[in-house]
C-alpha cells in the first residue's frame, strides 16, 4: 500500500523512508552498498574531493517511496541534495512531489515521523474534510 505523504532521512550510509497518513505508516530502511568499500574520490567543483553517489542505493530508496505524491527529504550533509537531483534525473514523477529538502542531523525514527507530520500539516496537506463539509 502506498500513501500520499512520505519522508526520507538519508545520509551516505543509510536511508529511512516512511509513507504515512495522520494515523498509519509503513517504513523501510535501506543501506548503501558501497559504504564499506574504498571508493576513489573525484574532484568536486569547489576544489575538494567527494565520493560519487551510490546510484543503486538511491534507486532502492526511490523504490521505497514509489506511489507517494509528496516527499520531504531530510538529512545531514549533501546526500539529501544528491538524492533530490537523482530523483529529478531518473524519477521525474516522484521528483515533482518533493516539497522540501532540509537539514536534519540524526533524529530518532519517532522524531523524523513527528517532524514530517508537523511539516505536512503546516502545508495544509493532511486536511481531511468532515462528513458535514462534503454535503
Amino acid at each position: 500500500m502506498s500513501y500520499f505523504h512520505s519522508v526520507v532521512w538519508i545520509d551516505h550510509e543509510k536511508a529511512s523512508a516512511w509513507q504515512f497518513t495522520s494515523t498509519e505508516e509503513q517504513s523501510a530502511v535501506i543501506h548503501a552498498h558501497d559504504q564499506h568499500q574504498k571508493v576513489h574520490s573525484r574532484k568536486s567543483s569547489h576544489g575538494g574531493h567527494k565520493n560519487p553517489a551510490d546510484a543503486r542505493f538511491f534507486e532502492e530508496v526511490a523504490e521505497a517511496l514509489a506511489g507517494t505524491h509528496e516527499v520531504l527529504i531530510i538529512g545531514p550533509a549533501q546526500t539529501k541534495t544528491e538524492f533530490a537531483h537523482f530523483l529529478k534525473e531518473k524519477h521525474a514523477a516522484l521528483a515533482k512531489g518533493i516539497v522540501a529538502v532540509e537539514n536534519a542531523d540524526h533524529p530518532t525514527d519517532g522524531e523524523v515521523l513527528a517532524y514530517a507530520r508537523r511539516h505536512f500539516k503546516a502545508l495544509d496537506r493532511m486536511f481531511v474534510p468532515s462528513a458535514s463539509n462534503s454535503a
